[in-house]
């Protein structure tokens, strides 16, 4: 790796790092480590000012309300963090740009609204067969933490969430781009927008380079019209993967519904079709795959009952592709906090589920309830609860022995838990205490 060039990007230059959490502490760590004595000046909105004071030198930490974001040559800001009105992009810079600027090459980036963390791992691990791999992004490593030992011949596989895309102007080498549901609305204002951000995963790539789209892409397939689809040039038949001319069976995994079996489709293109993992090392990473907290994950089972936590699904598609891959679930836990998003999919495939109990729950269980009320839409097997505690013993009374009783909420969590991860760790622990 090119030292000098990365050097170049920060000596003798005015930078902020704006926002220091997790990825503003590494991009500290690396500037620091690069240009030992620059100057930095370090702001944050909330708790992290005081956890820059503690822990960096050579450094202003200054409050947002006093920074004058005109007078940097780069800013370093932490995904997430809104612009202000009127406020240039000139100076803005991330992780995510550098990285792909002087790696992209190397990298194999995937974005979607869902299933991304998941295709990102399973990709990562059958690469591993083969190369020395960095699994870096929104998975929750920031992609500067694999500079220190990148080598000449790593691949880095790249979780890459709409806010780390949102200003960059480097694409991967293979760009994956799963899919796009209404998400994150608060943030763009628009699903345009929030769309437009994703699309420069492969907005900037250059002429040799790869694109991997899902099928529902209609926008995206036309601006890459040599791209590959996934359903149609990557897909599963039951455990059967195929992808162009190449096929696989896979006899063993721990991964469960026929969405996983698409990111397998998928993992399968990039690690054998592009780099050359030989069949038998990607049967052997799926083989030994441990699938991913809080998706689609099998709990065991109690009292006759299996519980699956699928705490990760924020929106309605997530929840009717997770009851589509498990046709042994009887009962399902809806609701979280409600973020104004349209339900109208998951309304309209909840009615025709006479045979599954639908347990709704918190602001946007309620919400959907109601909905379906004034539509005359609500069933029998239909009840709405005050919270997860009263969901779990109702799906207790209600849910038959030998089948599944699954948490995809289609909702956010904040209104009640620090984050998904909570809400699903509270579900496993008042599940196995019934």
């Amino acid at each position: 790796m090119d030292m000098k060039a990365w050097t170049d990007e920060f000596a003798g230059r005015r930078i902020l790092i704006w926002g220091y959490g997790r990825e503003g502490r590494s991009t500290y760590e690396w500037i620091r480590h690069l240009c030992p004595d620059l100057p930095l000046d370090i702001t944050d909105g909330g708790k992290g000012l005081d956890d820059a004071k503690r822990s960096t030198v050579g450094t202003r930490c200054i409050p947002e309300s006093e920074i004058d974001f005109s007078s940097y040559d780069l800013i370093m800001k932490s995904p997430g963090i809104v612009l202000r009105p009127g406020m240039g992009t000139d100076n803005i810079c991330s992780q995510t740009e550098l990285f792909l600027k002087h790696l992209g090459d190397r990298t194999i980036g995937i974005t979607g609204t869902k299933g991304k963390s998941t295709t990102t791992s399973l990709t990562a691990a059958a690469l591993a067969k083969k190369y020395r791999v960095h699994l870096v992004g929104n998975i929750g490593i920031p992609c500067f933490n694999a500079l220190y030992d990148f080598e000449d011949e790593d691949l880095a596989v790249f979780e890459i969430s709409c806010h780390q895309l949102e200003y960059t102007e480097y694409s991967p080498h293979v760009a994956v781009y799963l899919n796009l549901y209404q998400e994150h609305l608060d943030h763009y204002g628009s699903f345009e927008a929030y769309g437009e951000a994703k699309n420069h995963i492969y907005r900037y790539q250059k002429p040799g380079d790869i694109v991997i789209l899902g099928d529902m892409l209609e926008q995206q397939k036309k601006e890459c019209p040599n791209a590959l689809i996934i359903g149609k040039d990557i897909y599963a038949e039951g455990n059967i993967l195929h992808a162009g001319s190449a096929m696989i069976e896979v006899k063993e995994t721990k991964l469960i519904g026929a969405h996983n079996y698409s990111n397998m489709a998928v993992a399968y293109e990039t690690a054998h079709n592009l780099y050359g993992v030989e069949n038998a090392d990607f049967l052997d990473a799926l083989r030994d795959f441990e699938p991913l907290a809080h998706r689609l994950q099998d709990l065991g089972v109690h009292k006759g009952i299996r519980f699956v936590d699928d705490s990760i699904s924020t929106i309605g598609q997530a929840c009717i592709k997770a009851l589509e891959s498990l046709p042994l679930t009887d009962s399902v836990l809806i609701g979280g906090m409600d973020r104004g998003i349209d339900y109208t999919d998951l309304r309209e495939y909840l009615a025709k589920r006479k045979d599954l109990h639908v347990i709704f729950m918190y602001a946007s269980g309620r919400r959907v309830y109601d909905e379906m009320l004034a539509e005359h839409a609500v069933h029998e097997r239909m009840y709405c609860v005050a919270d997860l505690q009263e969901a779990v013993r109702k799906a207790a009374e209600v849910t038959s022995e030998g089948h599944i009783c699954l948490l995809s909420p289609a909702a956010s969590s904040y209104d009640h838990f620090n984050n998904f991860e909570e809400r699903g760790d509270v579900f496993r622990k008042l599940a196995f205490e019934l």
